[in-house]
């Protein structure tokens, strides 16, 4: 009974199955027909005629429209046929890439139910927790993943992913052989074909972990290495003050020790340049960048330390101090320093006057990639400005000597209501 069932229903030939079916049902028919119908009409003219013939004709011809129907039919059913086939092999096709993306991706990847059951998972999830793809299709859950979830907290779970985009938690989950390992994952809900579901993403973090240990470690080392340096960096600055301070003394003591004017002249302005280079010392040993100073606070530190060594208590001095935020390095403090220094000792000494109104003007600005500095005082000026470049002024040729050869830069004097001294040198330092 199976077979003929098969063979009917097959979709090959199904016109000429079905015609010559109908054909031979057809003549069965008729030959009982015509024998009921012939006891009856015994002495009809129609009957003479022969009821057989004429039922014949009449179901061949019956059923070559019936085959021209079903043939059609036929084609007309292959055709869509073929199409969806063509189109299943294309739809089949076309998910190829995707189903190898998702089967070869690194990430674990998961679909649940609302209720947390697992419906579909990749290989790597397979493979991150040692199960097969039947193992999870089966009965597994949520929790029977993640020891950190319970049937009400892995639903609750569910629902606050569907719920939220970019949904991420750091947690843990175990392997079959019951080894617990850190995961990071994300997730999103999506509809599909009516049904709400969750998919998720879990990353093994065990590695990340190690790594971030690993480099929590060295950080540790290295501040602690940095802190050690500081510490190392910041005596030998204290160390270096302390040595020039020595030094300082010792000139002191000699400057004690003469009566020549012009020798303890010469005395206390050698302690007055080293004075200006330990306060650079000073301000790394006390501030907090071992490498840079802040210019501005050491000026003005500087120029009190000047004047207090220098001006009398009938001087009296107003500072225009206008000076940009600009950080330094040690070498760079020093020279600006010791040009600061030689500048107004100088003004001090020649221009300025007791029981007068004496004037400072000192600006330091950038401009483009250069520095400029302008000092003015209100003195007189100077007759043989132009010689200044030749003097034998062991301060004017410091002064000359760190702008040109060591600051690349141009340096002009010139009498503007006293004495004004312009200074430019490049912004970028040589060693940077």
């Amino acid at each position: 009974m199976g077979n003929l069932k098969q063979y009917f229903f097959d979709n090959k030939s199904i016109p000429t199955k079905f015609s010559i079916s109908y054909v031979l049902i057809g003549v069965l028919g008729i030959v009982f027909l015509d024998k009921l119908i012939s006891e009856f009409f015994k002495y009809n003219s129609i009957m003479d005629q022969g009821p057989l013939t004429f039922g014949i004709l009449f179901l061949l011809s019956t059923g070559i429209i019936l085959f021209i129907m079903l043939n059609h039919m036929q084609k007309v059913i292959q055709r869509i046929d073929n199409s969806y086939r063509e189109l299943k092999d294309k739809d089949k096709e076309r998910l190829v890439p995707y189903e190898f993306a998702l089967n070869n991706s690194i990430d674990a990847i998961y679909w649940f139910t609302l209720d947390g059951k697992f419906v579909y998972v990749n290989e790597a999830a397979c493979q991150m927790v040692g199960r097969t793809k039947e193992e999870f299709l089966e009965e597994m859950h949520l929790e029977d993943m993640d020891p950190n979830f319970d049937r009400q907290t892995a639903k609750e779970c569910m629902i606050n992913i569907y719920n939220h985009k970019n949904w991420r938690l750091e947690t843990t989950q175990i392997k079959k052989d019951g080894t617990i390992f850190p995961v990071e994952v994300s997730g999103h809900g999506f509809m599909h074909n009516g049904t709400e579901y969750v998919c998720a993403f879990a990353r093994d973090m065990t590695q990340k972990q190690e790594y971030r240990t690993k480099i929590t470690k060295m950080n540790q080392e290295l501040q602690k290495s940095v802190e050690e340096k500081d510490i190392l960096l910041k005596e030998i600055h204290h160390r270096v003050k302390n040595n020039m301070e020595i030094i300082s003394s010792l000139l002191n003591m000699q400057e004690r020790r003469t009566k020549d004017q012009e020798m303890i002249y010469i005395l206390q302005q050698s302690r007055s340049r080293i004075h200006t280079m330990a306060l650079v010392h000073e301000f790394l040993y006390l501030g907090e960048n071992l490498a840079f100073i802040n210019l501005p606070n050491y000026i003005k530190r500087l120029l009190d330390d000047i004047k207090d060594l220098y001006c009398s208590q009938n001087t009296r001095l107003e500072v225009d101090l206008k000076i940009e935020r600009l950080i330094f390095s040690t070498n760079r403090c020093i020279q600006i320093g010791m040009i600061l220094h030689e500048l107004c000792v100088n003004s001090l000494k020649y221009a300025f006057k007791e029981n007068r109104d004496n004037k400072l003007l000192l600006h330091i600005k950038t401009k483009d990639d250069l520095i400029e500095l302008k000092l003015r005082d209100n003195g007189e000026g100077i007759s043989s400005i132009d010689d200044l470049d030749c003097a034998d002024s062991i301060g004017t040729q410091l002064i000359f000597s760190i702008v040109q050869d060591q600051l690349d830069g141009e340096i002009e004097f010139r009498n503007n209501d006293g004495l004004e001294c312009n200074i430019k040198f490049p912004k970028k330092e040589e060693d940077e």
